[in-house]
């Protein structure tokens, strides 16, 4: 099936654990791959080199934390490869085996002339094949493939009002966009909740650069069952069938 020139982003830093398989999981779909690196000490950059669609890197450090300079920068360097979408994704986020087919179906046959495709997220927690599935987990989804086509010609990123422009979106959308937004049956598998010390260091980056963040419980759906953003009943958990999950981490 054709596939279109989809350029993907990625805003990393010390994803050496993630990245390979997260590049290895949209490699088939994606022809380019531009990425901003802020400052990796670990060996992101040498991994993301060794992909032959990685086309550009750029690489920052010692900056104040600055999410709209960055994305900013990131969707001029897509936006030199001449796309047809443009993908946003994390470092620790692999698109579920079996969804490249799903979505050239989804962008070349059933909504061809739809702008804005949102994926579900799974939050994997503690073992390969499991995922959290209370309060806001059970349903997370995110606009994270978007057209180009019929675009103004200039895009750009609202900033937001929390410190070093945090929780701002990883797309450029205006409100036509959401008019034409498909949800994907397309699944990713994020990664960065994946263990005890990964969720302790989010909440303590959350809770240092966003503090007044009344609306996200404060960060206590990251590390426990409590807070109103968790489920009643604290953490539930659901496991993945074997052939949808990626058991050599």
């Amino acid at each position: 099936m054709k596939s279109p020139n989809i350029v993907a982003m990625y805003r990393l830093k010390n994803e050496a654990k993630w990245i390979e398989k997260s590049l290895e999981s949209i490699s088939n779909l994606c022809s380019k791959i531009v990425i901003l690196d802020d400052g990796s000490t670990d060996n992101t950059i040498e991994i993301c080199r060794s992909f032959s669609n990685v086309v550009d890197i750029f690489q920052q450090k010692d900056l104040q934390l600055d999410e709209h300079r960055d994305r900013t920068k990131l969707l001029t360097m897509a936006l030199k490869q001449n796309p047809d979408y443009l993908l946003a994704l994390e470092g620790n986020e692999f698109f579920m085996p079996k969804s490249i087919e799903i979505l050239l179906e989804e962008l070349n046959i059933i909504y061809p002339d739809n702008y804005v495709f949102q994926f579900q997220f799974l939050y994997m927690w503690d073992k390969f094949n499991q995922y959290r599935y209370d309060g806001i987990y059970q349903n997370i989804w995110s606009s994270r493939l978007m057209s180009i086509k019929n675009q103004p010609k200039k895009l750009f990123f609202n900033p937001s009002v929390t410190n070093g422009n945090h929780h701002i979106d990883y797309l450029p959308l205006h409100k036509l966009d959401f008019k034409n937004t498909i949800r994907s049956n397309v699944k990713i598998l994020h990664y960065g909740n994946f263990d005890k010390k990964l969720r302790e260091s989010k909440f303590k980056f959350y809770s240092k650069n966003n503090p007044d963040s009344v609306g996200k419980d404060s960060y206590q759906h990251i590390i426990s069952g409590n807070g109103m953003l968790s489920g009643p009943h604290g953490m539930e958990f659901k496991l993945l069938p074997g052939d949808l999950c990626y058991k050599n981490l």
